[in-house]
């Protein structure tokens, strides 16, 4: 497939989301979907792209559970994506976000949030359209946002453009 037929898909993905968000009046609360079964006895041959994606906690959970971002983010730059599981283009973003890992897990955080089962944390990022990244530098300051797919090597040069040495 060619990059421009990759484009106007997302593009008209983009769309979609933002229709659906626009004839639901924003109301991200009111989705309601049946819970998706929990894939932890699937064997890992059967388990889908994107199931190794690990929800950021939330900030209700607390801090006895996990390291809080701001913590973390002191020790490398961060990338967080918020979407969904039921998004097409979120989906083809778990496949990156597991490459990043793999790739640059001792230097870069990457955290994902499901903003319809966290719909706070999309109020709380001011997040509109999905899939959206947010990268953070060391300090933990935004430094830059993307909506809709975010190739592995784009991700990893808009860093160094910025300055961030991964």
């Amino acid at each position: 497939m060619k990059n421009g037929a990759k484009i106007a898909i997302v593009a008209l993905l983009a769309v979609a989301v933002a229709a659906t968000f626009a004839l639901r009046g924003g109301k991200r609360a009111g989705y309601v979907a049946p819970p998706e079964p929990q894939a932890a006895a699937a064997p890992a041959a059967q388990v889908a792209p994107g199931a190794g994606i690990k929800p950021a906690a939330s900030e209700a959970q607390g801090a006895a559970k996990q390291t809080p971002p701001a913590v973390a983010a002191l020790a490398k730059p961060r990338l967080l994506e918020l979407g969904s599981m039921r998004c097409q283009a979120c989906l083809e973003m778990a496949k990156v976000l597991d490459a990043l890992r793999a790739s640059q897990g001792a230097k870069l955080q990457v955290d994902f949030i499901d903003v319809f089962e966290q719909p706070e944390a999309a109020d709380r990022h001011k997040i509109s359209l999905i899939p959206t990244q947010i990268l953070f530098d060391t300090a933990g300051k935004e430094i830059f946002r993307h909506t809709g797919f975010f190739a592995h090597n784009d991700i990893l040069a808009k860093f160094r453009d910025l300055g961030v040495r991964l």
